[in-house]
């Protein structure tokens, strides 16, 4: 048989071929190993998760951002105080600071968030969760949406049971159709500026616009930051014959509601009763 034609690989040979299938496989796993192994994505930076409660004042939750967060306290209250974003959410020609209106819900905070976007935020999730309130019994009352927030920052801070939310409404209105003093004690908090759990006589003369012992009518604005429940409440008032409550103080959180100025000081002395022990 003839060998013409064919050709022989010498040893060397097979050695390059080997040598050169040898390279080609490391390059493919090479190229294979790179593809798989990207490198990994940085982790998203976790944010600490702040919670303001329903009645807090703009100082408490200025506090809590400097304990829980890189936010400044100072610059929180300087950018909440009285300015122009203000006196736009409420509707008055003066300038108002933003308490009402930051309301109280759980809100993430990163690294890179400044106080302005938290601000912000508050400001954003009141006007989304008020949006669906109905105005129009305070509106029949003369009470625009600012006084409505201002009643209902009222009630966050004198009613823990909340049934009662609608019924302090009520002794509200009625004493501001009748042209009462409203008598509340949180207001007087507010203008000493800070919650004190019992006023001496002369906390209650203090010469402020929110002393509602002295001055008839609501105070200039909201004093704390109420939430959904409370506002829908200062929008809906119970239809109650109350004028006077007073809280029971026998550990029950409820009030004692009364028709008659009469009524309300035997209310009282039960209630003093009870926190000595009675």
């Amino acid at each position: 048989m003839s060998r013409r034609g064919t050709r022989r690989i010498s040893p060397r040979g097979h050695i390059a071929i080997v040598v050169a299938l040898t390279a080609l496989v490391v390059i493919i796993a090479w190229g294979i190993h790179r593809a798989r192994a990207k490198p990994a994505t940085p982790a998203a930076p976790t944010p600490v998760q702040v919670v303001i409660p329903e009645g807090w004042r703009r100082e408490q939750i200025a506090g809590l951002l400097g304990q829980k967060t890189h936010l400044s306290p100072s610059k929180y209250l300087a950018q909440t105080a009285i300015g122009g974003e203000g006196e736009v959410l409420a509707g008055v020609a003066t300038p108002r600071s933003l308490e009402g209106f930051l309301f109280p819900a759980t809100y993430p905070v990163y690294p890179a968030t400044t106080v302005a976007q938290f601000i912000a935020q508050q400001v954003t999730a009141y006007r989304e969760y008020t949006s669906a309130v109905n105005y129009s019994a305070a509106a029949k009352k003369n009470l625009t949406r600012y006084d409505v927030l201002t009643i209902a920052s009222m009630i966050e801070r004198e009613v823990q049971v909340p049934a009662e939310r609608a019924i302090v409404a009520g002794v509200i209105y009625n004493r501001l159709h009748l042209h009462m003093t409203l008598g509340i004690d949180a207001t007087v908090e507010y203008a000493l500026g800070y919650w004190k759990p019992n006023l001496t006589e002369s906390d209650l003369q203090i010469n402020s616009p929110y002393n509602t012992r002295l001055y008839p009518g609501l105070p200039p604005g909201p004093i704390s930051n109420p939430g959904l429940a409370s506002i829908q409440a200062a929008a809906h008032p119970a239809h109650v014959p109350y004028l006077y409550y007073v809280a029971r103080n026998d550990g029950s959180g409820r009030h004692y509601f009364a028709t008659t100025a009469a009524q309300f000081n035997a209310d009282v002395a039960k209630s003093q009763a009870h926190l000595a022990g009675g």
